[in-house]
């Protein structure tokens, strides 16, 4: 007998942000299978009597299966039509592989794969309130945004984890939030009990100058322990630590006096101040980018604040637009970078409205130009 064929794997959706769902259906039949017509007359109790082809099915039965082996996926089988799955990803960029494969009686099986891809997550950043919700308002669509908490009436001055039904988890409710605090590493665990979407963390954001390496790393290791021991860290994407592009690039910063065991990220915040020209990438990430690639190979790379400064020359913005299209094209190029956010907050730096530079960010948050 012949094995079982799968015609096609068919997502509604083929690019899913993280947390999102989609329905995939598998069509599978099995060569064995016949259908046959045969010709025969029936009567009814009169007497009357017409021709009516009878039909047999003699399919073979098939038991249908999706799985992945990719990270954060799960799959559901529909109750009510086989060969129907709901795929939820629950991972950061990259891309999924799913498998079905059709089973007969017998055991012979064949097997169908298809693709689904988690884009770079574009965004954008402001303080929290008013200018947050202008964001949000400005700028729809926004897939990646920071909350870096704020302090709370203890002894010290020190911002702890945000409220996760106020703020910015309230005001961006789409947005993977990427959150800091620099408070008690140990409010971690208690915080995740209410996390119910996808995020990344770091613990105290730009370190440099504020706590000593050995004294950061011993610290932030923690967070490692406590996301890998908790119920809900499927929620958790990923998290590491966060320096400036200027501490790693002009200031010959060591990338490794912040990294900690079990980080899955590493962060780089990128500004350019330069009011004479615009930066290509290649110095605008490429050198920071460089020296973690270097200290940490296969760490994923984040960009969680970023923001130009328009040059002298540049009236209508329209070099500025440009120069953030070739940026956030070069870093969908890298496939080891998960995000970005644009930091629309300072006036030296606030992309504003009208057009053109405000039009280049929204289309860059939806997907490629």
């Amino acid at each position: 007998m012949a094995a079982p064929v799968v015609r096609s794997v068919t997502p509604d959706q083929t690019v899913l942000l993280p947390g999102q769902s989609t329905t995939v259906r598998v069509d599978a039949y099995h060569p064995d299978s016949r259908l046959l017509t045969l010709a025969g007359q029936v009567s009814d109790p009169t007497g009357v009597t017409w021709d009516s082809p009878v039909r047999v099915d003699l399919s073979v039965p098939l038991t249908v299966q999706l799985a992945s082996a990719s990270p954060g996926v799960t799959v559901t089988p529909s109750s009510a039509e086989p060969g129907r799955f709901t795929v939820t990803v629950l991972a950061g960029r990259g891309t999924v592989t799913l498998t079905a494969t059709a089973r007969d009686g017998a055991g012979r099986t064949g097997t169908g794969t298809t693709t689904l891809t988690v884009p770079l997550l574009v965004g954008m950043s402001a303080e929290k309130g008013a200018r947050t919700q202008r964001a949000v308002a400005d700028y729809p669509g926004i897939r990646y945004m920071r909350d870096f908490g704020t302090d709370g009436p203890d002894a010290d001055t020190l911002p702890e984890l945000p409220a996760l039904n106020a703020g910015k988890f309230a005001d961006a409710p789409s947005a993977v939030m990427h959150v800091s605090w620099k408070d008690d590493v140990e409010q971690l665990a208690s915080w995740l009990d209410g996390v119910s979407r996808p995020i990344y963390l770091t613990w105290y954001h730009e370190p440099m100058g504020d706590v000593a390496p050995a004294t950061y790393r011993a610290t932030a290791s923690r967070v490692t322990q406590i996301v890998a021991a908790h119920r809900n860290r499927r929620w958790v994407l990923g998290h590491g630590p966060i320096v400036t592009r200027y501490w790693l690039d002009e200031g010959r910063g060591n990338p490794t006096d912040w990294g900690y065991p079990g980080m899955t990220h590493y962060g780089v915040d990128c500004y350019s101040r330069d009011t004479a020209a615009y930066w290509p990438a290649s110095r605008m990430f490429g050198v920071a980018f460089g020296k973690v690639r270097a200290a940490y190979p296969g760490i994923r790379l984040l960009v969680p604040e970023y923001g130009l400064t328009r040059v002298a020359t540049d009236t209508t913005g329209a070099g500025r637009a440009r120069t953030i299209r070739d940026h956030v094209t070069w870093l969908r190029q890298q496939n080891d970078v998960d995000a970005i956010a644009y930091w629309n907050n300072w006036a030296e730096f606030e992309l504003g409205d009208p057009p053109p530079e405000a039009t280049a960010w929204r289309d860059l948050q939806v997907g490629p130009a």
